[in-house]
């Protein structure tokens, strides 16, 4: 059965709806934004920076300090203080960005947020008549609006890095879930490969979405990305045949030869098997294949890793992947590498994302919202029929 819009399945929104976790409000929180603002105000005052509060707003993660910019504040200015700013006034500078005549300053929380995924995931309502491709994977940190990867507007692949503790295990489950929640079966596959053996995706066991099971040797793996090639070029052949140019006027018409199901393939560390030379030439060139070719026939990679250093990531298979979902890493190189700049080492952990997606000009800030045990298990209790 095709689903008009929601969710994939009534019992999902319902199950959203009747959450009781919803993280709380203490006005506590406000007192701790109007000591960080008095704080950062005399911070560059006696550093003798210009200091014209803009705007200030309390994130999950930050209090974000908006200044107006001039040649006596840059940005440049404030890093170079940053170390000064910690060790006097206490205050800890996750970013410090550019914007049209305003200075961002973002100062760490001690206690953060929690967002819980049924409370964000409450007010998504995608439209999954043709199966929904815009995947809603955290809250932004500039106005709490919901920022969502898409293949289909921005690049088709994405790479994600994140160190022990940073979250990447959750925001795999938030796609996964995304996937699933919004798609038939019929609309969208999942392939999934985890040199791990898959222990982060016990709760998914059955999942109808993932096909063909989790792939857990290099072997198979490489023989199911070379069949991907196969099943890009037979769908080039059917959408000339429908004289359509992508899947997603294909799968639109009313009597199309043959629709297709999207194809996520979700590669979980793939810089340990990088490290294997045969393993590391046949995905390169796998992935070079496909490149942007596989945008217009529905197939999608989302490559992760702790460590995407140099020697596991060549610059041929850094520019296929174009998304880039970095949450806290263990170095400035490894963030260079991944986020093509500097600043994934001074992200919080636990969710806290820095997103430079395809058709968005600067970098994203967010937290991805966490997904309990329970609320795992009974919404993938559902898509499973259960």
């Amino acid at each position: 059965m095709t689903p008009q819009s929601g969710w994939v399945r009534p019992e999902i929104g319902q199950l959203f709806a009747d959450y009781q976790g919803a993280s709380k409000y203490h006005a506590e929180d406000d007192e701790w934004l109007r000591q960080i603002e008095s704080k950062c105000k005399g911070a560059l005052q006696q550093f003798q920076l210009q200091s014209k509060l803009l705007l200030k707003t309390l994130t999950p993660n930050a209090a974000l300090l908006k200044f107006q910019g001039s040649a006596n504040l840059t940005v440049d200015q404030v890093l170079k203080r940053r170390s000064e700013f910690l060790t006097t006034h206490g205050l800890n500078l996750i970013s410090v960005r550019a914007e049209p005549g305003v200075i961002s300053i973002a100062i760490a929380r001690p206690h953060r947020q929690v967002l819980q995924l049924p409370e964000v995931w409450k007010s998504w309502h995608p439209d999954c008549t043709h199966g929904n491709h815009d995947l809603l994977i955290a809250v932004k940190e500039e106005d709490s609006s919901p920022l969502f990867l898409s293949p289909r507007t921005n690049a088709p692949h994405t790479l994600i890095a994140g160190s022990t503790g940073s979250g990447k295990s959750v925001l795999m489950q938030n796609i996964i879930l995304g996937i699933a929640c919004t798609n038939t079966v019929e609309q969208a596959k999942i392939i999934l490969i985890d040199p791990k053996l898959g222990v982060d995706y016990f709760a998914f066991e059955g999942l109808p979405h993932i096909q063909g099971g989790l792939i857990d040797n290099q072997e198979t793996a490489i023989q199911t990305l070379n069949e991907l090639v196969g099943e890009m070029n037979r769908r080039y052949t059917v959408l000339k045949e429908n004289r359509v140019s992508n899947i997603f006027d294909l799968n639109k018409k009313p009597n199309p030869t043959e629709r297709f199901p999207f194809l996520w393939v979700i590669h979980d560390e793939f810089a340990e098997w990088m490290l294997t030379e045969e393993y590391a030439e046949a995905v390169s060139d796998i992935v070079g294949r496909l490149g942007v070719k596989a945008r217009a026939v529905g197939i999608s990679l989302v490559f992760a890793a702790q460590r995407p250093d140099a020697n596991v990531m060549p610059m041929q298979l850094r520019a296929n992947l174009g998304n880039r979902l970095v949450l806290r890493v263990d170095g400035e190189g490894t963030s260079e590498i991944a986020l093509g700049e500097k600043g994934g080492e001074r992200l919080l952990g636990k969710g806290h994302l820095a997103a430079k997606l395809e058709g968005e000009q600067d970098i994203l800030f967010g937290q991805v919202p966490f997904v309990e045990g329970v609320v795992l298990e009974q919404t993938v209790a559902i898509l499973k029929g259960i």
